[in-house]
Order: structure tokens, then C-alpha cells, then sequence
């Protein structure tokens, strides 16, 4: 039986159910709805509308109780549901009222919408999420995600499923599984209340080049792709994007459609540009622009952005590329300091599940470092956000063989994990130095006594290779963030 000839209202326009719509900075959002509405006894009716607490079935506030729509004798209405507060998940409801009866006809209803943030998913396979293992990782009611299907449902891995995917970009050659972003989802929902939903836009295998071209308007598969899911994701804005379906409202965004505000994004990528020189090398040049030219599209000059360091791989495929993941990492690592509203997270101490993906328990603990990264960066919440990271490098004493590393961001201590710290490289113009000792000098630094003086332009590096074994912890448990080709200085 075809929806439209049944009595009472239907909603042609509007949001679907599950959907998450973005919070604006007064935390609330306004909904806009659309729809058809039919009498058995052809009178002139009223279409009311409310939204309720789906927990206590009670209206969320009383000017959001019933109330009357724009109702039409061509039988079509409008109504624009204004300042809609934070929080869910909401069931809209509509009803019928005839003439001047006390009777209303049930009509159409959305299920599990909630009023919170919107989190964009991009980068890799690792943001894909390929883990396998067990993890202790459920679903929660008001953590959803938008499908590759171009539909809302509660978040559950994988989150990248493919079922129904509506554009090729996204098509996922190998079977996804367990990835970090329903631990970061829960995480955000259980601290600051709001319901978020997730927007998986990663790609299979992705270089950096493929998410930013080489201008504003310049093809870039990857961030076109991005761009558009964006659209499509929070179409429910703009009623020229609505097409009826008997099944519902249809998510078909025009082209030229602006983007949905979105409340910032998590990066998980750079092993494809780990194997290619020239990749490696303007990695950082590269980012920033891809940052600077998603902020401008989506008009948000400050989007939060939370970078996952570049993970370990066990092998390599040519001599000499292992340094290379040093050099990615590093300016994953420098992005956080050279780009405002960056925060990187460390990934090396995460378990993998095969050669380059990692485990299910890693994913965990990842996307638990990105959910409190978000708390403290972006939410404003007390909580120890900061990885440890490189502060200083320089001689003791202007003893040219011994140096002193300081950490900044470093919770209680740093604490061996291992029988030697065997991550810090050094080097100077003449080559490598290697180390003959490494030791916890204090809370927050390395003395590392080297085999030989240090000459001509003197660097550190830690963890730069493609599989660094883990050697630090702080009492967060929290390995310091990879980096690469630091200058040592001459006095402490």
C-alpha cells in the first residue's frame, strides 16, 4: 500500500531516524520538516507536531510540545522545529486534528534523532579499521553512524561497512572490522553528555595527495568524496535536497549544496606515503594545506582536528624505506605545534592484528587517546589530553657523547616498559652514533650516553623506524609521540 494514500500525516522532509544534527555554539538546533497530510473525509485539518524525551516519553520542553504546523489546503505542510536543545536521542511526532473534533489521526514519527556533535572519520585503512581479536567495545544508544548506504543507524562494527554503499570512493576491497572510532564515540558521549554521530569517510589505501590536490577547487578524489558524503549527511537543512520515497525521506544532496557544520575530525593516515619518498618528505607541507583547504570549504577556520601518529608495520618492501615512517610521523608529530587546533595522539604501542592493521584491543586504546584528546582540546574538560612529547635535546656539560632529552606533557613519570630504552637514534654529519646507554634520568628526561662524540650538525630521532619496539610509558600510560631529526644543542 502505497504511505501517501493513507489518512493522516506523513513527513516527506526531514531528518531520518538515528541522525545526529550538529549543535550550534548556543547548543541547539532548529529542524526543519516537510510533508503531506490526508482527511478521509476531505475537511480542512491541522497538522501538529511535537519532539519528546524518548526515555520518559514527556515533550523536551513545553514550547516544543504540540503545536500547529503550516498547514496547507493543497494538503502539504511545513514546520520548522526552533532551538531544538542538546541532548537525546528525540522522537518527533506529528498528528492530525479534523475541523473542530477533539480526534487526532497518528502520523508519522522519527525515531532516535539527537541534538549533539558531528565527528568526521578520515584518513586510511587504520581509519577504516581492519582489527581483528576480542575487545570489549559495545554499542550505545545515542552513539550512531551515518552508513555507506547514505543512512543513520546506532553505531556497531564495522562502522565502514559496505552494505549498499551509494558511492565507489568508498568501497572497501577487503572485509572491515574493528576500528577505534565507537570507543572515541562512547567515550565523548559518556563525558559531555551530547549523543554523537560519526561520519566514516576514510579510504582504502589512501596517499595524503588524494585528500588534497593542489589548490581550493583542484581534483582530489579523497576530499571530494569527503566533501559530498558531508552534504548528504546533513541534507536535511536544505528541503531542495529531498526527494519522496515511499520508504522515507531520500538524502540527495545537490552538488553545490554547502556542508553541514561538522564539531571537528580524527586522522588516521600515512603508511601508503611511508613507502614513497617524495611523499615522506612534503608530508607536513601537504597537511597543513589539506587542513587549511577542508577549514575553508567547510567554513570553519578553526575545525578541531585529532591526528593518529603513523603505526608500526612489520615489514618493508625496499631498502631504505624504513626511515621514511620516522619522517611521517614527525610531521604528524609537528602538526600539532605548527597548526592551531591539532592535538596527535601515539599509536606505536597499539597490538596489530596482521602486517600493517591494528588489533581490536589496540583500536580500544586508541580511540580512547582520541576521545580524551577531544575532552581536552576541543571540550575543555580536566583530564591529562597531552601525550608526552619532545621538549629539549641537548649536550651535559658539553660533554659531546652524552645527551639530555626532556619531555613535555608527561603524566607522574616516564617508566621503562623494557630491559633498554632501544628507541633513540642519533646522528651527525659523519653518520649514525649508536647508543651505549639509555636511562630515566628524571620524570620527565633521558640521559643517553653515546659510543662516540657528536660532531657537525648533531639529531635525535626516537621510534623513526617502520616497526620501533615500545619502550616508554608515563603513569597515563601513554608512550611519548614518535620523532625525527631533532637538533641536539649545545648546553642544557
Amino acid at each position: 500500500m502505497n504511505k501517501s494514500s493513507l489518512a493522516g500525516v506523513r513527513i516527506t522532509q526531514g531528518p531520518g531516524d538515528w541522525q545526529i544534527l550538529q549543535r550550534r555554539l548556543d547548543n541547539t538546533a532548529d529542524v526543519p520538516l516537510a510533508g503531506t497530510w490526508l482527511d478521509p473525509r476531505e475537511r480542512m485539518a491541522t497538522v501538529e507536531v511535537r519532539v519528546v524525551e524518548e526515555v520518559y516519553h514527556q515533550p523536551v520542553a513545553a514550547e516544543l510540545d504540540w503545536h500547529e504546523a503550516n498547514t496547507k489546503p493543497d494538503r502539504t505542510w511545513r514546520h520548522v522545529l526552533l532551538a531544538v536543545p542538546a541532548g537525546g536521542p528525540y522522537r518527533i511526532e506529528t498528528r492530525l486534528r479534523l475541523g473542530d473534533d477533539n480526534w487526532r489521526l497518528a502520523g508519522d514519527q522519527i525515531h532516535h534523532v539527537g541534538v549533539g556533535d558531528l565527528w568526521v572519520i578520515a584518513g586510511d585503512d587504520n581509519a577504516l579499521g581492519f582489527g581483528l581479536g576480542l575487545a570489549e567495545d559495545p554499542q550505545e544508544f545515542g552513539v550512531h553512524v551515518f552508513r555507506r548506504n547514505e543512512r543513520w543507524s546506532i553505531a556497531t562494527h564495522p562502522l565502514h561497512d559496505g552494505t549498499g554503499v551509494r558511492n565507489s570512493r568508498f568501497f572497501i576491497a577487503g572485509p572491515a572490522g574493528h576500528s577505534p572510532w565507537l570507543a572515541f564515540g562512547r567515550v565523548l558521549r559518556g563525558e559531555t553528555g551530547l549523543p554523537i554521530g560519526l561520519l566514516p569517510a576514510a579510504q582504502e589505501g589512501s596517499l595524503l595527495e588524494s585528500w588534497h590536490g593542489k589548490g581550493i577547487r583542484s581534483a582530489a578524489p579523497a576530499f571530494d568524496s569527503t566533501v559530498a558524503l558531508l552534504r548528504t549527511a546533513t541534507s536535511y537543512q536544505d528541503f531542495s535536497n529531498f526527494s519522496m520515497l515511499d520508504g522515507g525521506p531520500c538524502f540527495l544532496p545537490r552538488p553545490e549544496h554547502h556542508p553541514g557544520a561538522v564539531a571537528g575530525m580524527v586522522w588516521f593516515q600515512g603508511n601508503a606515503d611511508a613507502r614513497r619518498e617524495g611523499a615522506a618528505l612534503k608530508y607536513a607541507a601537504v597537511f597543513r594545506e589539506f587542513i587549511g583547504k577542508l577549514r575553508t570549504v567547510l567554513a570553519a577556520p578553526e575545525l578541531p582536528v585529532i591526528v593518529c601518529q603513523l603505526n608500526r608495520t612489520i615489514g618493508v618492501s625496499k631498502p631504505g624505506e624504513s626511515p621514511l615512517w620516522g619522517l611521517v610521523r614527525e610531521a604528524q608529530r609537528a602538526a600539532a605545534h605548527d597548526i592551531g587546533n591539532v592535538a596527535t595522539i601515539p599509536t606505536l604501542d597499539a597490538g596489530l592484528s596482521d602486517g600493517i592493521h591494528n588489533s581490536a584491543q589496540g583500536n580500544v586504546i586508541i580511540g580512547q587517546r582520541a576521545a580524551r584528546a577531544a575532552l581536552g582540546m576541543v571540550y575543555g574538560k580536566t583530564v591529562p589530553w597531552k601525550a608526552p612529547d619532545f621538549l629539549s635535546a641537548s649536550f651535559v656539560e658539553g660533554k659531546r657523547n652524552e645527551v639530555l632529552l626532556r619531555f613535555a606533557n608527561v603524566s607522574g613519570e616516564l617508566k621503562p616498559i623494557a630491559t633498554e630504552i632501544s628507541s633513540l637514534s642519533f646522528a651527525d654529519a659523519d653518520g649514525g652514533a649508536p647508543v651505549r646507554k639509555a636511562q630515566i634520568q628524571r620524570p620527565d628526561s633521558i640521559l643517553a650516553i653515546l659510543n662516540r662524540k657528536l660532531g657537525e650538525a648533531p639529531t635525535v630521532s626516537f621510534c623513526s623506524s617502520h616497526n620501533p619496539p615500545p619502550s616508554l610509558l608515563d603513569n597515563n600510560n601513554c608512550p611519548p609521540l614518535a620523532f625525527a631529526g631533532i637538533a641536539v644543542s649545545e648546553d642544557e
